[in-house]
């Protein structure tokens, strides 16, 4: 009777995200890849300037719902490219970086680039965390059991129904962040200072 040699089972370093983060970077799918940016910008800045011209030209006319279409889509895609630059995704260095940004989500979007980068930000150090992560905080959408159960009114009708209910309150979702972007840009606690740190605030 042969014995077969036991081995040690391999010792495991770091958390299961840590190790696919690792296979991730190392596949080479987190560099950056400059000239897809620039390809990316010039066609996404071209589609958002060709639509606000087309809303020009257009004028007064049920055609300015395709228009309005179109410019959706566009403005989308600007907003990605502030998400791109919150990441650092397009350059190295921070200050071209928020530069894009502060284009992007200030001026075109219309959104504070310097909120949404704390935000964002935030989500991902603790994606999913109810206590941690302001994307499934309380809300117009109860993500746990302990937010449905707290919610009263109109709140609770809505977290009863919210399955059937999300992509159409999905289409609220832009006009959510505009206001919680104003709020914390504009907003000041009873002793007069901003409730919310913001980056570039001016």
């Amino acid at each position: 009777m042969v014995l077969e040699a036991v081995a040690d089972p391999p010792v495991r370093r770091g958390s299961d995200y840590a190790q696919l983060s690792r296979q991730i970077s190392g596949a080479g799918l987190l560099e950056r890849r400059p000239g897809w940016y620039v390809v990316r910008i010039v066609l996404t800045l071209g589609l958002f300037a060709a639509g606000w011209a087309a809303v020009a030209l257009v004028g007064d006319s049920w055609a300015q719902l395709l228009v309005a279409a179109g410019l959706a889509v566009a403005t989308t895609q600007v907003a990605f490219l502030g998400h791109d630059a919150g990441h650092r995704q397009m350059f190295r260095r921070r200050g071209p970086s928020e530069a894009v940004g502060l284009l992007a989500g200030n001026l075109a979007v219309g959104l504070s680039y310097g909120w949404w980068v704390d935000k964002h930000n935030r989500h991902h150090a603790n994606p999913n965390h109810t206590e941690e992560d302001p994307d499934v905080g309380a809300g117009a959408l109860a993500w746990t059991y302990e937010q449905a159960v707290a919610t009263r009114g109109v709140a609770r009708w809505l977290a009863r129904r919210q399955a059937w209910l999300f992509f159409p309150m999905l289409l609220l979702e832009g006009l959510n962040l505009h206001v919680a972007s104003v709020r914390a840009v504009v907003g000041r606690g009873p002793d007069g200072r901003f409730r919310t740190p913001v980056r570039h605030r001016g």
